[in-house]
């Protein structure tokens, strides 16, 4: 019982520190007013309370957002007409909240707001456009980051503000970091030009974000700042490679019998007088032969990143793929009852035409296609 009468008290004490009196007391004016407008919408004219507070609320809510604005306009900055513009616009919700409500002694002075809104809004729109085009001007894309941010807030102030919408996609353009992926082959070998084509079709469109593109053409219209080189510097191909490995398997099997004879060259017999008799065992044998063909395409290289601003080589990732071509097979030659039962599961197959180099390379070149995806991935971050 007394745990219950403690949590009632906690309760009582808990509301009537969320009350819109004790939110009036503490300066949280809308606070109080959202509060005391639920009440009188729920029981008009018998929350006269709720009407004083609502009342003095409104009141000093009013008084201190207008000598916000008033101080705010004489400092005569542009850039505090965002703020200027948000102000009003809490001021005139305050208003429109009271209008919603009943007539039960509500007291507010009725102002149209909306020429002061209009005004701050466009105010607000032309610094931030201003503030954009200053940025454009720098030249560089991470300013004109910064400038397509404010061409989108002036956007969002007025939708048809100027050529804001050409600005928000001039801003875009300079403000992509352009990315270039080829390849150059510096090998011992002539690479395929299949091998070439393949991996320059690697598909980086999943890397493009926001402010990064990549492209593994070149377009004449971009500025490329960075370039991705997947370096060839080793394409190899190993000789044909036939190993064997022959060994034999034995196992001893009964073989008929003999009878057990006495002394004087009689058959023994037991003691219900039937002969006696010892099996009698030979060994069997057989002869494996176990073939292992080999045959491995290698690419090896690095991926290099270079900043062509600079002409500089920012780093450098060693890179290397294998296209491996394996066939076993394996005959034997004897009794195949001499055989374990994992070799007997082995027998079998015949021999395979190797693969001739290029399609090997071009194997191991689909290995490296995707392991230069992942690289460049893993590193999408490292250029800014």
């Amino acid at each position: 019982m007394k745990r219950i009468i403690s949590i009632f008290i906690v309760a009582i004490l808990f509301a009537s520190c969320k009350s819109s009196s004790k939110q009036l007391e503490r300066g949280e004016y809308d606070a109080a007013l959202e509060k005391s407008a639920k009440k009188i919408k729920r029981n008009p004219g018998k929350n006269l309370d709720e009407v004083w507070v609502f009342n003095d609320a409104y009141k000093m809510a009013t008084t201190r957002d207008q000598q916000a604005i008033d101080r705010l306009k004489r400092k005569g900055d542009p850039s505090l007409w965002a703020k200027i513009y948000q102000i009003y616009l809490k001021m005139d919700k305050r208003q429109n909240l009271a209008i919603s409500l009943p007539p039960v002694g509500i007291e507010f002075e009725e102002i149209n707001y909306t020429p002061e809104i209009k005004n701050a809004k466009l105010k607000a729109a032309e610094y931030a456009y201003a503030k954009g085009l200053r940025w454009l001007t720098k030249n560089n894309r991470f300013d004109a980051r910064k400038a397509y941010d404010r061409f989108l807030e002036a956007k969002r102030y007025s939708k048809h503000f100027k050529d804001v919408d050409e600005k928000i996609a001039e801003a875009k353009f300079k403000g992509i970091t352009n990315v270039f992926f080829t390849i150059e082959d510096h090998s011992n070998v002539v690479a395929p030009q299949g091998l070439i084509n393949e991996i320059q079709r690697i598909n980086m469109d999943e890397l493009n974000g926001k402010w990064k593109n990549y492209d593994t053409y070149v377009d004449t219209n971009k500025t490329y700042h960075y370039s991705i080189f997947l370096n060839l510097k080793l394409i190899d191909v190993s000789p044909e490679e036939v190993k064997q490995n022959m060994f034999i398997e034995s196992k001893e099997i009964e073989d008929g019998f003999d009878y057990v004879l006495d002394e004087k060259g009689n058959v023994k017999k037991d003691t219900l007088g039937n002969d006696i008799k010892v099996p009698r065992f030979k060994t069997i044998t057989c002869h494996i032969k176990e073939i292992h063909q080999h045959k491995t395409a290698r690419i090896s290289g690095t991926i290099d990143y270079i900043d062509n601003h600079k002409n500089k080589l920012l780093k450098s990732e060693p890179i290397t793929s294998d296209a491996v071509f394996e066939h076993h097979y394996t005959t034997a030659n004897g009794d195949l009852n001499a055989l374990k039962p994992e070799t007997k599961k082995r027998l079998g197959g015949d021999p395979l035409p190797f693969p001739h180099d290029e399609p090997l390379i071009l194997q191991a070149g689909d290995v490296l296609k995707k392991m230069t995806k992942d690289i460049v991935v893993r590193n999408k971050s490292f250029l800014k």
